[in-house]
């Protein structure tokens, strides 16, 4: 995983600004659902809620499993690997700290434990991201200055 000093992470607990251009959309509150995602982030692992029940991952805004409706759901780390499921280049980012990034790719990757995940996709070593192309977790300070989890293709893809 990529070295990075004086990263943070986002507090949420304050919510986060939402804006599309110049339009302030309002705040974003976070829900107590997320918080273990988050705690997990701070340690560079992605954490899933799995159900105890029907032993199904889900990411990560589940109070109730969607499968079997127990409540007994648990954070566990992910294994890190997976599949690009769905891309899409973006070339116009959503705001200026992202923009000096562009063009830059954002997805769904279809993780070993089933959850469709969406991040930042970045490719490695002249790879081109693609439907079906193996994929491995990351974590990188992006535009945003925080430190997020994204998948990586290419040869960094195979460590």
């Amino acid at each position: 995983m990529s070295e990075t000093s004086n990263i943070s992470v986002p507090d949420w607990s304050g919510g986060k600004k939402v804006q599309a251009g110049d339009q302030f959309l309002g705040l974003y509150q976070p829900s107590p659902e997320t918080v273990g995602f988050w705690e997990g982030v701070k340690r560079r692992e992605l954490l899933f809620k799995w159900c105890g029940e029907c032993a199904r991952a889900y990411h990560p805004r589940r109070m109730i499993c969607p499968q079997c409706s127990s409540t007994e759901l648990t954070w566990k780390p992910a294994s890190g690997k997976g599949t690009v499921y769905s891309y899409s280049e973006v070339h116009r980012a959503p705001s200026p700290e992202f923009q000096k990034e562009a063009p830059y790719n954002v997805g769904l990757i279809e993780t070993a434990e089933g959850v469709h995940f969406f991040c930042r996709i970045c490719a490695e070593s002249g790879a081109r991201v693609e439907v079906g192309t193996p994929a491995r977790l990351d974590f990188r300070v992006l535009g945003s200055g925080y430190l997020l989890p994204v998948f990586v293709i290419g040869s960094e893809a195979a460590k």
